[in-house]
């Protein structure tokens, strides 16, 4: 399987590389700030919480290489088929995302996202990127990453349980509104036994 996955990532990296030297769209300046990032940080997180991070929203990061062609295929399929959304970004991808700060809805968003991708996942170990998404991530009104959320509900590190692991992670898919509590809290209760679940 990630035989398979290094060849059809072959194609991605040489374009983003292609896309680095000519500076295409302005790819290289976005590549050399996640580089700059991902080469700064000094974070204290500990192996479990990134390991639910990676179960719950990319459990197929030990067989590719940044993005995840079985996962595309499917969104493909339930989006265009199914008229079902379904997402398909990896960790790398969605810290991309993140760190860039370019959500606009365009099939080459998400293809230079891609890119960006492929090249942070052939320089870092996906647990530094992982960690480092996790620092950025919006998690809802005034938690910026996991210290936002350390701050906001005055609580330490190494004081977190499992649960209260697995609720940070989900709030990465439902971060939490300032109104309409009743309905996050339902979805949030959803989301954290689905990622329990999987624990289990």
């Amino acid at each position: 399987m990630k035989f398979i996955y290094f060849f059809l990532t072959i194609p991605f990296y040489i374009l983003a590389k292609y896309f680095v030297f000519f500076n295409l769209d302005s790819i290289n300046v976005d590549f050399l700030k996640c580089r700059k990032h991902l080469q700064s940080l000094n974070l204290i997180l500990d192996d479990e919480i990134i390991e639910i991070l990676f179960l719950a929203e990319d459990h197929r990061f030990q067989v590719h290489y940044g993005i995840d062609h079985y996962a595309m295929l499917r969104a493909i399929y339930s989006t265009h088929i199914r008229k079902e959304f379904q997402g398909a970004s990896t960790v790398a991808q969605q810290y991309v995302r993140v760190i860039t700060n370019r959500y606009e809805k365009s099939l080459f968003r998400k293809f230079r996202e891609q890119l960006l991708a492929v090249l942070i996942t052939y320089e870092f170990d996906v647990k530094i990127i992982g960690a480092a998404y996790l620092n950025i991530a919006f998690l809802g009104s005034g938690m910026k990453g996991v210290d936002g959320y350390l701050q906001r509900k005055s609580r330490l590190l190494y004081e977190l349980d499992t649960l209260e692991k697995i609720q940070i992670v989900s709030r990465l898919k439902y971060p939490e509104p300032l109104k309409d509590k009743l309905r996050w809290s339902y979805k949030m209760r959803i989301r954290v036994e689905n990622i329990h679940s999987k624990i289990a």
